[in-house]
Order: structure tokens, then C-alpha cells, then sequence
């Protein structure tokens, strides 16, 4: 259900509930908010990606309910003559089928296409093969670990694994989803009190959980403080940018962080990327009252007497 904007690839959620003039977003966040209506609306695009994926994964099923070779998706004789037959694709008549008529199959192709990429890497037959370039003393080629979900990279199995490149979290998946999920927490915090939100908030950073996530919780953080990573065109993570209150919509929160030591090790970059982060709020010239990390930073070089830099410092 993830979205995927640096490949242009809408997720399968978010495209059914255009088919109803909705935006996923808003349904998941009166599904959490109990809205009947929309807590059921929820369950029936869940029903419908679901059957969507089925219906792909189930046209390069044998008879033994495996998969050994995918089927194309987009197979030019079997679309010739489907078109001319008017006649929908097996995923888009699921999708109809579970109560949206109004699905926009074009707009279905590219994360089809994705998802037959990933069932491909997903039966490819790599393991055995794998060991035994290793056994004949041969180099087998390196690749991620990882969530699958998160990182279709990581398939085919049975190469050389390794746990990420540190230089490249957070990656835009992780930073798009780590907003959403600021924003929703931020929303139930404000109606817990009274419209207002919190000034500070605590977090703990895990090695692990970063390496799981490709960085998730790190984005969440910077999210918070509203600093969006900036990564090169090589996919090096090594700056950040202040987000403008206009762009943020809220005050930028200030956060206070512990971190592990397996995070504060291997991700000594993000490290100093954080450090910057906070720097870059405590020092934009804006009200305190809509930027936290400001006013904090202001009232402690007060009372201890240092530079707002320093009282920046985390």
C-alpha cells in the first residue's frame, strides 16, 4: 500500500479511493478517528487491493497452485485482443467487482507493473545457485536486506546480504511515510489538548529499527522539528532544508533524543545531519510561539549563559 513518488507509482489504496473522490489519507485518518463510514470504507479497499493482487499473482498460478514463471501483466496479443473485446484486466474487474466501477485502469498500470517486477524476483530460483558459486569460489554479487515491502531490491535472494548503505537514509519512501505518520500523531495529540499542540516530544532512535525501516524513525524526528533530508543524485543523504512555516502549517516541535548505541555508530552521518536539523530551527528567525526548538534554545542560553548555538546543541 505504499506509495512510491521517485518512481511515480501510486499505491494500490490510494487509487481505489480516487475511484470514490476520496483521499487515502483522509480515510485512514477518520478510520482512526472512528468515523463509521469511513472505518468501513477502510476494510473495502483493503478487501479490494487485496482481490487486485490475488487476481495478478493468480494468472501465473499452475494447476499445483504455484507460481514457477510469471505471466505478463501487459502481454501486447492478449491486450490487442482484450481491448477489441472491451474487456478489463483481471485485477481491474476484482477491483470493480469489490464495489469500484469507477477504477481507472491506466492509472492501475504502473503499480501492476511494479508488483509483477516484485512476484518475479519473489519465485526467482536463486539459492541454490547462489551456493554454489560461493562453494566454486566465485563472486556472488552483493545486495541489501531488508523488508521486501519497503525495498523490492532486496529480491531475488541467494546473494551476498548486507544490511544498507547508511549514507542513503532516509530514503523518500521512509521520509514521505514518517510525515504522514507525524501528522496524524500530531492531530491526536491536539484534540487530547484542547487544539494545542505539544512543545516537546521524546524519542528514542534504535539502530535496528532504522536499519529495518531505512531510517523511518530518524525522518519522524526530523519531520517534527519540520527539517526535510535532502539527498544527492547518487542517493546520498548528506544535507537538510528548514521547511517554511507557511509549508509546515503548524509550530516546529522540539524533540529530545536518546539514542542507541549501535545507532549512534553506524549512523554517525545522520547523526550530524540531526545536529544540523536542530541548528537550522533554533537559529531561523521566527515566533517563538510557532517554532519550540527556538524558544527552548532562547530560554536556555538564557539561564546557562551560553550562545543560542550552543544551547542548540543536542
Amino acid at each position: 500500500q505504499l506509495d512510491r513518488p521517485e518512481d511515480k507509482i501510486e499505491g494500490l489504496p490510494r487509487v481505489i479511493a480516487s475511484s470514490v473522490g476520496r483521499d487515502i489519507n483522509d480515510v485512514y485518518r477518520n478510520n482512526n478517528a472512528g468515523v463509521l463510514k469511513d472505518v468501513e470504507l477502510s476494510e473495502k479497499i483493503t478487501m479490494a487491493s487485496r482481490e487486485a493482487v490475488r487476481a495478478l499473482v493468480m494468472q501465473s498460478t499452475d494447476s499445483s497452485g504455484r507460481v514457477k514463471e510469471v505471466k505478463s501483466a501487459f502481454d501486447e496479443m492478449g491486450a490487442f485482443f482484450g481491448n477489441m473485446l472491451g474487456q478489463k484486466k483481471p485485477w481491474t474487474k476484482a477491483i470493480v467487482e469489490a464495489g469500484f466501477p469507477g477504477v481507472e485502469e491506466e492509472r492501475l498500470a504502473p503499480v501492476i507493473a511494479y508488483l509483477e517486477f516484485c512476484l518475479k524476483q519473489v519465485v526467482a530460483n536463486n539459492e541454490l545457485p547462489g551456493i554454489m558459486e560461493l562453494l566454486n569460489g566465485e563472486f556472488l554479487m552483493p545486495a541489501p536486506g531488508g523488508d521486501p515491502i519497503r525495498n523490492p531490491d532486496v529480491l531475488p535472494t541467494g546473494r551476498n546480504m548486507h544490511a544498507l548503505d547508511p549514507s542513503a537514509i532516509p530514503t523518500t519512501a521512509a521520509v514521505e511515510i514518517s510525515e504522514q505518520v507525524v501528522e496524524k500523531l500530531l492531530e491526536k495529540l491536539a484534540q487530547e489538548n484542547d487544539g494545542a499542540f505539544p512543545e516537546s516530544i521524546a524519542f528514542t532512535l534504535w539502530g535496528t529499527d532504522n536499519i529495518k525501516t531505512y531510517g523511518e524513525s530518524l525522518a519522524q524526528v526530523l519531520a517534527l522539528v519540520g527539517v526535510r533530508p535532502v539527498a544527492d543524485s547518487i542517493g546520498r543523504v548528506n544535507k537538510v532544508e528548514l521547511i517554511p512555516l507557511e509549508e509546515l502549517g503548524r509550530p516546529r516541535i522540539d524533540v529530545v533524543v536518546s539514542c542507541s548505541g549501535v545507532f549512534r555508530d553506524l549512523f554517525i552521518n545522520q547523526m550530524n545531519l540531526l545536529d544540523r536539523g536542530i541548528k537550522m530551527a533554533a537559529e531561523a528567525d521566527e515566533p517563538p510561539e510557532m517554532n519550540f526548538v527556538r524558544k527552548h534554545a532562547m530560554e536556555q542560553a538564557e539561564e546557562m549563559g551560553v550562545s543560542l548555538r550552543d544551547a542548540a546543541a543536542r
